[in-house]
């Protein structure tokens, strides 16, 4: 009966311990949720002419060229679009742009970001470029403000950028980058560190 008695104390103990887990789970989500929310309102405050016409949750975008080629894939947390400014917002977003055969090149993660109604996609707080086929001079871009003209691919930044590539990574004030081309310029305080190869 002792050994009996023991094993049910544990059971208890075991329960007890797993539901606390479970609430603390489901109370760590629910501050998360609401700190997104918190966070977009930070990054864009609302005037009273500002108005949500259309809101979800969990939402993918695909972007076409004219000629039905996929451009982009854009997933986000949250989205709010805005009839009256004509712009879109996304909370969280994740962007995958193709290149002309489809396959997909590079990824971008940012806290938040802009739609336009000039097919420009701005990207505030982290901003993360990541080459996914790691073929070209440069394989991530790391800021903290970017713009995307989803026709061209330009990006332009005037924030801080630090570009890492092949043995080397640049820090500087400004760039100008395309992703097509996989090129990126530094505009200011460019400063670049090298990892010198062996020659044998």
């Amino acid at each position: 009966m002792f050994y009996v008695s023991k094993s049910l104390k544990k059971n208890k103990k075991y329960t007890f311990i797993s539901i606390l887990l479970i609430l603390i789970i489901i109370f760590l989500s629910f501050i998360i949720k609401k700190s997104l929310i918190m966070f977009n309102t930070s990054l864009h405050p609302l005037t009273q002419n500002d108005i949500c016409t259309h809101q979800g949750n969990d939402v993918t975008i695909n972007v076409y060229s004219k000629t039905g080629q996929l451009k982009f894939k854009l997933t986000a947390h949250c989205i709010q679009h805005f009839s009256n400014q004509r712009i879109t917002w996304f909370i969280c977003p994740s962007i995958i742009a193709f290149d002309d055969k489809n396959i997909p090149k590079w990824k971008i993660i940012a806290n938040q970001a802009k739609l336009s109604c000039e097919e420009t996609l701005h990207l505030y707080g982290y901003v993360y470029i990541n080459n996914l086929v790691h073929d070209g001079y440069f394989q991530s871009i790391i800021t903290n403000q970017a713009t995307i003209n989803l026709i061209t691919q330009d990006i332009i930044s005037n924030e801080k950028v630090i570009i890492h590539g092949h043995y080397f990574y640049s820090v500087g004030m400004k760039m100008h980058a395309n992703l097509h081309t996989q090129t990126a310029k530094l505009i200011d305080n460019a400063q670049t560190c090298y990892e010198i190869q062996h020659m044998w």
